[in-house]
């Protein structure tokens, strides 16, 4: 029997055959480098955060990753009206809270002018009962946004913002003493003058023409500094000016109160 002659392969040889047959063991990756197949997912996008919307005045709080106050108002399903004011605006990045107020009507501007407040300054120098204006006043000026907005249930018309354009500054008005004249023309019954004339009432009015405790005429009482009725002005500003013109005429008061002078003398 012929015997072969035996076959010698070498080692190496055997491992390169191995691995092209493929043998089902997977080759280890290169060092510092990991498998792509271990590699945790990428996150997307940012995380959620807690946004107050605030409708007029409901109140709603959402979980949103909007990152305009607009994507927010959408994720949220919340439409705009064509005239509704929102703030951040709907550009922005979205604060905290968001505030959407509804309006019915495109907002206007307007400009409102308020008259000067008026301070009183006591003037010993001025005649009694007397002013004088000691400056003049300057108007406070607004600059204010108004607009129709529903409120429990009904149309009313909002003021959504207002801006001081002017300061006001108060008037300031002397006024003289607020008393009567003294001297021997006080010391007479005036009480009883005015009890006889108008029953003691400063606000009497005769339909005659004639005002007040004394029952001036309104020629009269110009005629001794007074303005506007006698009937208006305070009693004792009647009384001075009464005195004044008790005065004026040298004492003849027949020709003032013929029926009832002679009271000024009980």
């Amino acid at each position: 029997m012929r015997r072969h002659p035996s076959l010698v392969v070498p080692l190496a040889a055997v491992t390169l055959l191995a691995a092209a047959c493929g043998s089902g063991a997977k080759a280890a990756p290169p060092p510092g480098k990991s498998s792509p197949a271990g590699d945790a997912a990428a996150p997307s996008g940012p995380p959620p955060k807690k946004v107050v919307i605030v409708v007029d005045t409901a109140r709603t709080e959402v979980m949103t990753t909007g990152q305009t106050v607009q994507q927010v108002l959408d994720q949220a399903h919340i439409a705009l009206g064509k005239y509704d004011l929102v703030n951040p605006a709907k550009q922005e990045a979205p604060a905290d809270t968001i505030k959407v107020t509804r309006l019915l009507s495109k907002p206007q501007t307007k400009t409102i002018t308020t008259d000067p407040p008026t301070v009183k300054k006591k003037v010993s120098s001025l005649p009694p009962f007397s002013q004088k204006e000691l400056r003049k006043g300057r108007p406070e000026i607004k600059i204010v946004q108004v607009a129709w907005v529903r409120r429990h249930g009904k149309k009313v018309k909002a003021v959504l913002s207002q801006k001081l354009k002017q300061k006001a500054v108060p008037r300031i008005l002397g006024i003289g003493p607020q008393s009567a004249a003294g001297g021997d023309v006080a010391k007479l019954n005036w009480a009883a003058l005015a009890q006889c004339e108008s029953g003691g009432n400063p606000h009497s009015v005769n339909p005659a023409g004639y005002y007040g405790l004394y029952q001036f005429s309104i020629p009269s009482w110009a005629s001794v500094g007074g303005s506007g009725k006698p009937s208006d002005a305070p009693a004792a500003e009647q009384t001075y000016r009464a005195q004044l013109l008790y005065k004026r005429v040298g004492g003849r008061w027949q020709g003032q109160w013929p029926n009832c002078g002679h009271f000024l003398f009980s």
